[in-house]
């Protein structure tokens, strides 16, 4: 039986000059001057192979390549595409579109005939597929509504990408980008509540949870049991116990009565990137819907994906300028800023913050016993400790050295020693072994607060200081308070 061929051609010189060449070589060929007829043909010849021109007006061979892809009817017949373009962009976008062969228009017909042959032995389409194809097109008989579709879908998909893409403009501008994303989300989704979540890469960070209620409010209770659902589902990653929400777009009005249990249908979506928890969206409704079945699905996820990987990028590029690389502190210069913010604050609102500065006892003797790597698990440990032994409110820097501070905002200096004094026990009854070399450690502290006697956060620091010094002369390994004046 002779193989088929789907010609498509626009120039009737050429179309004609291939035709009879191929029907000389013994081939079978059905002719279409445009790929919106070469699409109709399809489904009226089921060929063996679609052999088209790439420069086509109306619909080109990229894209009549596309569209036989896309669908599941016509996606195993091999197409090649014939041009006159050479560079390795054209090339590209063929192997883009689908095409299994990507051949110059200049090629002589006995390498065409067997660059044919040698496809339709690669690629062959049974007899039962041609059969289904022909037998669809003759029930439906809508070769023109599926073209139809499939380029109105193509350019939805196009649109739907590109509205996503539109909000890479707000990345530096946390709310307004939120407030964007619930706009477009609204627009093609159907919820009652969703839920957008930035993940960041400090684990000191506030973990917000911004809520759209589509302007109608919502009691604190159903809120707050969102918040505690979608935070649960998160906890696969991480251990997401300080969290808040945020309602965005929410107006002033009658509140909204009803229940979590009303919400009869939701989603939540973990978006990961290189294994990294790096956001979430979800979605509630008090309808019945499936929300994986939603036609753009994949390309939302994708899109979103890209905007949430950007952003994290962004703020861990942020967040590396402000870390010490060792112990995963704040560094210096970040510890200096925020004593500054954080004094200046309180003397425009009238509160009490406390500061503490640790020194590791005897750290020199660590080093030179033990040698600078277990110095730097020393370090590390007991940063870790630190961690482990403060509020999420609470800010930890490494100062220099082996010297860490800790300021405690909203804490006097009474409420101060309960979690300094827990860290000094802490790194006490710590086993520290490395490499099999096990050694036990301590600390001295001197906490402070910012008492009326200070003028300026350098104050302040200076009499944390002296109190370490005081700890370090009175054998260490103790928490000493400065002395109000």
């Amino acid at each position: 039986m002779a193989i088929k061929i789907l010609l498509v051609e626009d120039s009737e010189t050429q179309l004609k000059f291939l035709q009879e060449g191929l029907e000389e070589n013994g081939f079978e060929v059905v002719t279409a001057l445009n790929g919106a007829e070469g699409y109709k043909k399809l489904f009226e010849c089921a060929p063996d192979v679609v052999l088209s021109d790439i420069m086509m007006p109306v619909i080109d061979g990229y894209q009549l390549c596309r569209m036989i892809k896309n669908k599941e009817e016509t996606k195993k017949i091999p197409v090649v595409l014939l041009t006159i373009l050479d560079k390795k962009i054209d090339s590209f976008w063929g192997k883009k579109s689908g095409a299994q062969l990507f051949l110059s228009k200049s090629i002589d017909m006995k390498e065409l005939v067997y660059s044919l042959k040698a496809t339709q032995r690669r690629y062959p389409i049974t007899d039962e597929y041609k059969a289904d194809l022909i037998q669809k097109s003759n029930k439906e008989n809508n070769a023109q509504s599926q073209l139809n579709m499939i380029l109105n879908d193509l350019l939805l998909k196009s649109v739907f990408a590109n509205e996503f893409r539109n909000l890479s403009d707000f990345l530096n501008y946390e709310r307004i980008l939120v407030e964007k994303m619930f706009s477009l989300l609204s627009s093609f989704v159907e919820y009652s509540v969703a839920g957008v979540f930035f993940a960041s890469p400090d684990d000191f960070a506030e973990n917000i949870l911004y809520i759209d209620t589509l302007g109608r409010n919502l009691s604190k209770n159903v809120l707050t049991d969102i918040q505690y659902d979608f935070f649960r589902k998160l906890q696969d990653f991480k251990d997401y116990k300080s969290t808040k929400f945020e309602v965005v777009r929410i107006l002033l009005g009658k509140e909204m009565e009803y229940n979590f249990s009303d919400l009869k249908s939701k989603i939540i979506i973990p978006l990961v990137f290189d294994k990294k928890l790096i956001g979430g969206i979800c979605f509630y409704s008090k309808q019945d819907i499936d929300y994986s079945t939603f036609s753009y699905f994949d390309i939302m996820i994708s899109e979103l994906l890209a905007i949430f990987k950007t952003k994290y990028q962004y703020t861990e590029k942020e967040f590396m300028s402000v870390l010490d690389g060792l112990t995963g502190l704040y560094n210096r210069r970040q510890f200096e800023l925020s004593l500054e913010q954080e004094f200046n604050r309180t003397k425009r609102h009238p509160s009490d913050f406390s500061l503490a500065i640790l020194d590791i006892d005897f750290f020199k003797k660590v080093n030179d016993t033990y040698g600078h790597q277990y110095g730097d698990y020393v370090l590390k440990t007991v940063s870790d400790l630190m961690k482990s032994s403060f509020r999420k409110t609470d800010l930890l820097y490494r100062y220099g050295g082996e010297e860490l501070v800790i300021i405690l905002p909203e804490t006097n200096i009474e409420g101060a020693i309960i979690p300094v004094q827990r860290l000094r026990r802490s790194v006490e009854e710590y086993d520290f072994n490395y490499n099999g070399v096990k050694a036990k450690v301590t600390v001295s502290m001197g906490l402070t607060m910012n008492f009326q006697e200070f003028d300026s956060p350098a104050e302040m620091l200076k009499s944390a200081d002296e109190a370490l010094y005081k700890a370090k002369e009175n054998g260490r390994n103790r928490v000493i308070l400065h002395e109000q004046q």
